[in-house]
């Protein structure tokens, strides 16, 4: 299985507010306009998805719904991609889409990189917001996977330009 997991765009500050707390922000028109230009760079970068899943939270749901957009597809939020994911959340979550070949997850860090590591048995990835990770996933295990490419957002936002031409 090819598993993309995918950081949300630039959000409202939290203030003091943590965790739950913060659940209302949504993404800062910034952010809105340079998730648009990645998600491009994704379609450039033919990614394709059978099914995108992401965070409630306001900022993962608008991410995955911009990137759907782009690439094609419905975004679907799910309670197990909020703060606090991990890679038994995942595994439940992507039990109910068997036939997914490729599944786009949209969330939150540490979660991200957490899940990198325990997948490939390896360091931490780098996710800044709106970066990109793919991987090739034989099994969702520790060590069950290895990491193909991680995009950072400013490379996505280029790779739209090109494809602009």
């Amino acid at each position: 299985m090819r598993l993309l997991l995918l950081r949300h765009g630039i959000a409202e500050d939290a203030g003091p507010a943590t965790g739950w707390h913060d659940a209302p922000r949504e993404l800062t028109a910034e952010g809105a306009a340079r998730m648009e230009r990645a998600a491009l760079g994704m379609r450039a970068l033919g990614v394709r998805a059978d099914v995108i899943l992401s965070s409630p939270l306001p900022r993962c749901r608008r991410t995955a719904d911009i990137v759907a957009e782009a690439i094609g597809g419905v975004a679907h939020p799910d309670r197990r991609l909020a703060p606090g994911a991990g890679l038994a959340d995942v595994e439940q979550l992507l039990s109910e889409h068997p036939r997914a070949g490729c599944a786009l997850l949209c969330g939150h860090q540490p979660d991200l990189s957490d899940l990198v590591a325990e997948l490939t048995g390896g360091g931490r990835a780098e996710f800044r917001k709106g970066s990109l990770a793919d991987l090739e996933v034989e099994r969702l295990a520790a060590g069950g996977g290895r990491l193909r490419a991680l995009y950072p957002p400013g490379l996505l936002r280029r790779l739209a330009s090109e494809l602009e031409g």
